[in-house]
């Protein structure tokens, strides 16, 4: 808002010297003055307004499925913020997708390590791809993101893990990228592995690669979906409810749950073994208070919050002898989108544990009739 305003004085004509130089001072002060209360008036109105603005913001109750409605007076930088109003007001701007070293083709399968920008932290990250072989189709090929699980970051290889999901479905016509979350991997120099839960962090290099897959003329823009195991579940999840551009999203052994349920009965191992995951997590409970005694703040972190916004149809597979993560998260899952009508699967395989090993299978051929319905 721009504030003008005019100071206006009249002086009558005088006819001695002395007289006039005694009125010219008087005008020099006046002015002066009453500028000076105009700028200690303006002050005090503008931080009124501020301190109306900021209560309005704090007190505004959640709405559920209205993330890009909500005013957010916050960290310009929208895409840190834990509250999903706000991050969803973020832009993760990024480049087509370029190949840093082709690995081979084995089983049919095309395997590459790829790199990727993260513009909105002036990152260069990195991850592996795996595409079928022969032509490309016309609209390029559907992809699969997979957004994997722990690791300690400073263990963590970029051949690491999933490697068999990855090479079933690019067998079955898929392009799957599994990014190196910031600092570990072949990114480990590219920032810090600040961990899922109490950073926006790998979601933004998430967001990020959804970007860079817009810009990457081989791979299907329209055709965009996403896979996560454990803590990549989480990270999968709430990067559906942040882009309406997802498809599908396919959820393994997922600390899914109410924010209350979270913090009271889980602690993440890898905010246990990944001190700089842990430091941020004490960090945000000191400042915001925890779940319990501060449920108003902590609901508008949570995607099973958000599930109204979320364009994408859901699988969710879990095991219940899970000892890891615990599995009434998922349960808690299926009903709030049970409530909301929500085209979903939800898929309990008993005895089975954390790792889902036993059921692979079965979950690859699940996943494939919603990803490619017909080409399984």
């Amino acid at each position: 808002m721009a504030i003008s305003y005019k100071i206006s004085t009249m002086a009558k004509r005088q006819t001695k010297k002395p007289k006039k130089a005694n009125n010219q001072k008087k005008l020099t002060q006046k002015p002066l003055l009453s500028l000076g209360l105009v700028i200690i008036a303006m002050a005090l109105y503008l931080g009124v307004v501020w301190f109306y603005i900021t209560q309005s913001y704090q007190s505004q109750p959640l709405q559920s499925g209205h993330l890009a409605s909500a005013q957010a007076f916050s960290d310009p930088d929208y895409s840190k913020s834990l509250d999903l109003r706000i991050a969803a007001k973020a832009s993760y701007p990024s480049a087509a997708i370029q190949e840093v070293k082709d690995l081979g083709i084995d089983g049919g399968v095309d395997t590459q390590t790829v790199s990727f920008v993260v513009t909105t932290d002036h990152l260069n990250e990195y991850g592996l791809m795996t595409t079928p072989t022969g032509a490309v189709p016309s609209g390029g090929w559907p992809v699969i993101i997979l957004c994997h699980g722990y690791y300690n970051p400073d263990q963590y290889t970029t051949e690491t893990g999933y490697m068999a999901d990855m090479d079933f479905y690019s067998q079955h016509g898929f392009a799957v990228i599994k990014p190196d979350y910031r600092g570990q991997g072949l990114s480990k120099d590219q920032g810090s592995p600040d961990g899922a839960y109490y950073s926006m962090a790998y979601n933004t290099d998430v967001m990020s690669l959804i970007s860079a897959v817009d810009q990457t003329s081989y791979l299907n823009k329209h055709d965009v979906n996403l896979w996560g195991h454990s803590m990549g579940a989480y990270i999968a999840l709430r990067a559906a409810v942040l882009s309406p551009s997802i498809k599908n999203v396919i959820l393994l052994s997922g600390p899914v749950g109410t924010p209350q349920d979270m913090y009271s009965d889980y602690m993440a191992i890898s905010d246990q073994d990944n001190p700089v995951a842990l430091r941020l997590r004490d960090s945000a409970l000191l400042k915001y208070g925890t779940p319990l005694n501060n449920p108003k703040f902590w609901d508008t972190t949570a995607p099973i919050d958000y599930l109204d916004h979320l364009s994408a149809n859901v699988q969710i597979n879990v095991g219940s002898a899970d000892q890891t993560v615990p599995p009434k998260f998922s349960a808690e899952l299926d009903n709030a989108l049970n409530k909301l009508n929500k085209s979903h699967q939800y898929y309990v395989y008993a005895g089975d544990g954390h790792s889902l090993s036993d059921e692979l299978p079965t979950i690859w051929q699940r996943s494939l009739a919603l990803l490619a319905p017909g080409t399984q």
